[in-house]
Formats: structure tokens, sequence, C-alpha cells
């Protein structure tokens, strides 16, 4: 029994000590699991650590991309709104541009509006003005009507005419600026010759008194026949030993002087003497005139000439013009218009042979009717010349246009030549009275308040008062004096109006 008590007993121990065993190995087992609970809670809090840095981390990534994008969305925007402003203003400018616009164009209208009826009112004025003037006009007479009426044209068109005048000078200084460069002033310098004064009488200086008696002969046939064969008139005053021979044929003058001078240093004078001499004399003043033209001609550089234009060339010389020997005047053009060509670049032999030609119409003047020009051309198309030539002839006294740079050198040639001082003959007294007579035509004109005329009479320099006259009217002045110099004086060249306007101040520092 003891037995079966210690058994059970033991069994009740041993089950005990299963019991407490596993109960220590369930609590172990519970602290594992709740060690493995925590764990796992750590390492899952850890993880959930982790993937909420991560989460965080790419949510402010994306935060951040967003952000730039949203940024770069709002810049573009910016800009976008910024380039639509400035449309906006660009267009609210170009509005405001137009309204003014419009309102100028409104106020034009106006004043076009108001101007059409002020228009309205002048003309309904100026009709009764008409009506008036022509009621006063019908008690008027012709010429007192035809002054009233350009008196008033001219006070209506004056702004407008001093308007033309000055665009008329401004074009032609804008197309000068060709023709300017061709004029060499200093080549009537390089080129001054000598000149003889004009006339149409020789004075033939005789031995005595009675020399006069054969000259004239029985019953004046010696004269006769003398005036007869050379042309001339032979004139026998009461001036003591000396003759006069008259004829504006120089070459003719020339031949009678010669023929004079053997007859009576022969002292045999009687017809057929006379004949003889004549005779003989022409045929020593033919050789004389061609030797002369080869002259000139080699002078001019032209060796190679028809005889027939030798022959007129070599009557140069016994012709002049204002007191200018033909001969010298010719080559003086031609140097300067073959100076002018070489420098210009153009052709100089052309320009030389329009210079050489261009008066040789004057050699005809006394025997064929017609201007010298004229006659000219028609000895160029008998001896075949150049048109330019032709056109020289006409062009250097304005009869034609140039029709090259060569023609046109003629012209310049000319007017230098005849204008430089010493050029032409004039006594001190013809000096005076032509340039007192260019003071006197400015004088003439109201506001005008002294004149000069200086570079020997080819510039003319007016002083205006300048209360009197205003800077347009002083550009009519100007046009209105060289018209009338033009019109009614007699000058070689040109002659240079100068119009001066001044006002001054003056004061003093103390």
């Amino acid at each position: 029994m003891e037995n079966y008590i210690i058994a059970v007993l033991v069994l009740i121990l041993l089950a005990l000590v299963i019991g407490l065993i596993y109960l220590i190995n369930l609590i172990n087992s519970l602290k594992t699991r709740k060690n493995i609970e925590e764990e796992d809670i750590k390492r899952l809090n850890e993880e959930n650590t982790i993937r909420s840095k991560e989460i965080i981390l790419e949510a402010e990534k994306k935060a951040l991309q967003l952000q730039s994008e949203t940024e770069k969305t709002l810049f573009s925007m910016r800009n976008e709104l910024n380039q639509l402003e400035k449309n906006l203003i660009t267009r609210q400018d170009l509005i405001d541009r137009r309204e003014s616009s419009l309102e100028l164009k409104y106020q034009d209208l106006e004043k076009q509006k108001s101007s059409l009826e002020q228009s309205k009112k002048d003309t309904s004025r100026i009709r009764q003005e008409l009506s008036q003037k022509l009621d006063e006009i019908s008690q008027l007479t012709k010429e007192e009507a035809r002054n009233i009426v350009i008196t008033k044209m001219t006070e209506d068109l004056k702004d407008e005419y001093a308007r033309k005048i000055k665009e008329f000078e401004n074009d032609f200084v804008l197309k000068s600026d060709e023709i300017t460069k061709n004029i060499l002033v200093e080549s009537m310098e390089r080129s001054a010759v000598d000149y003889v004064s004009e006339t149409t009488i020789t004075v033939f200086n005789i031995p005595n008194e009675d020399v006069k008696g054969k000259i004239i002969g029985k019953e004046g046939r010696n004269i006769k026949v003398f005036e007869r064969l050379t042309g001339v008139d032979v004139l026998i005053d009461e001036t003591p030993d000396s003759i006069c021979l008259s004829c504006f044929d120089p070459v003719r003058r020339h031949v009678a002087s010669l023929a004079m001078e053997k007859l009576v240093a022969d002292g045999r004078i009687h017809p057929g003497r006379i004949e003889e001499v004549v005779l003989a004399v022409k045929k020593d003043v033919a050789k004389e005139i061609r030797k002369n033209g080869e002259n000139l001609a080699f002078d001019a550089g032209f060796t190679n000439l028809d005889p027939g234009l030798i022959k007129l060339l070599g009557r140069f010389k016994y012709r002049t013009s204002y007191g200018q020997a033909l001969d010298k005047h010719t080559m003086e053009v031609v140097n300067i218009c073959g100076q002018i060509a070489g420098e210009l670049g153009v052709n100089v032999k052309l320009a030389k042979k329009c210079a050489l030609f261009h008066d040789v119409g004057k050699v005809l003047t006394h025997e064929i009717e017609g201007g010298h020009p004229e006659l000219g051309v028609m000895i160029a198309e008998k001896f075949h010349l150049e048109e330019a030539v032709k056109n020289a002839m006409l062009a250097h006294h304005h009869l034609a246009e140039p029709i090259c740079i060569e023609s046109a050198l003629v012209y310049i040639g000319d007017a230098i030549s005849g204008a430089r001082p010493g050029a032409r003959f004039n006594s001190v007294d013809d000096y005076s009275k032509r340039v007192k007579a260019l003071e006197d035509v400015a004088r003439e004109y109201d506001g005008v308040k002294e004149v000069y005329a200086i570079h020997a009479g080819r510039e003319v320099r007016v002083l205006v008062v300048p209360e009197k006259l205003q800077d347009k009217d002083i550009t009519i002045l100007a046009h209105d004096i060289a018209k009338k110099i033009h019109d009614t004086q007699t000058y070689a060249g040109t002659v240079k109006i100068n119009v001066i306007r001044e006002t001054r101040a003056e004061d003093i520092a103390k």
C-alpha cells in the first residue's frame, strides 16, 4: 500500500516535475516568442522606419521634382504672361497712336474744313474785290489795268517764286558737280597772250603833202583804180602827212596798206603801176595767209588739214573781236581746252579741234549774211568736220546743248579767254562806265543799301537793309538783278550777283 502510495506520489511528483518542466518550457517558449515578436516588431518598426524614410525621401524627391516642374511651368506661364502683357502694351500703344493719328486726322479735317470754309469766304471776298476791281478797271486804261493785275499776281506768288528759284538753284548745284570739276581757272593764267585793239581804219603815213596829189591822180583817176582793185575806201582829209584806208574786211585793208606802202616808196603812181602792185601784193598776202594758217594749225597740233581750212585759219590773224586778235584768242582757247581735257581724261585732240574752229565763221561774217556760229557750221559741213566740232560752234553761244564734254569745254575756254583781265581792249572811261552801269542796275531796287562791283566787274555785291527785306526776298532780288543785267548790259563772261542780308548785335562787357 505504501508502495502504491509512494508510486502514486512518485507519479504525482513526476507529473509535477514534468508539469513544472513543461511550464518552464512554456514560459521560456512564451519568452522566446515574446522576444521574437519583440524583435519582429522591432525589425518591423525598423523596416517601417526605413520604409517611411524611403517613402519620405521618395515623396520629397517627387515633391522637389514636382516643385521644379511647377516652377518651370510657372516661369513659362510668367514669360507667356509677360509676353502677353507686352503684346497688350504694344497693341495698346498702337491703339493709342491710331487714336492720336485719328485725332490728328480729325483735327486736320477740322482745319481743312475750317480752311475750306475760310477759302469759301476768301473766294467770296475776292469775288467781291474783283467785282469792285472790275468796276474800277472799267474806268482805267488797258495799261493801268494790266499793271494792277501784275502787281496783285506778283504779291500773291512771291513766296512760291522764291521757293521755285531756290529749288532751281539747288538742282543746278547738284547737277553742276560734274561741270564744276571741269573748270580749271588756272588755265587762263597759263595761257595769257597779247592782244591788239579792234579797228576798221588803217592810218597810213606819207612823206609829204605832195604824195596826196599823186595818190588822187588826174581827176581822181588813181584813187578810183586803187579803191576798185583793193575794195577799200581811201580817205584823204586835212590831216597832215597821213591818209586813211577804211574797210570792214581786214584782209583787204591789209592788202591796201601793203600796196600803198610800195606805191609811195616807188613813187610811180598811175593806174598800170597800181594794178601791177596790187596783184603782186595779193599773191604775197595769199602766201602769208596760207603760212599763217599752217602755223596756227601746227601750234594747235594739226598737220594734215584741208587746204581750204588752212586758208580760213590764216585769215584769223586779220580778224579781231572786241579788241581780241582772233588767232591769239583761238590759241588761248585751244590751250585752255587742251589742259582741261587732259585733267579730265577726255579726248584732248578733239577738244583742241573744237576750240580751233569754234570761231571760224567770223572770217566770213563780213562777206556772208548770218551769225558766225551758223557760218561756222556751214564751213564744218563743207569740209566734213566732226559733229562735236559743229556742236561746239553753236553751243559756245547757247544756240545748242553740248553733246559731249569736249564741246562743252569750248564754252568754258571761250568764257575764260574773253573774261580775264586784259583780254579785251577797254579804255579806262569805258571800264568805269561799265562798272557804274552794273552798280546802277542794282541800286534801282527797293531795300538796297550799298552796291559794289568788284573783280573787274565780274561780281556785284549788294548789301540790303535787313528790316526791309527777308531771306526769301533776297533770292528773288538776286535773280531779278541778274536778269536785268543780262537784258540791259554788255559784258564778257559772267557776272555773279551776291546779295548779302545780315543783322548785327553789339554789347560791351564791363
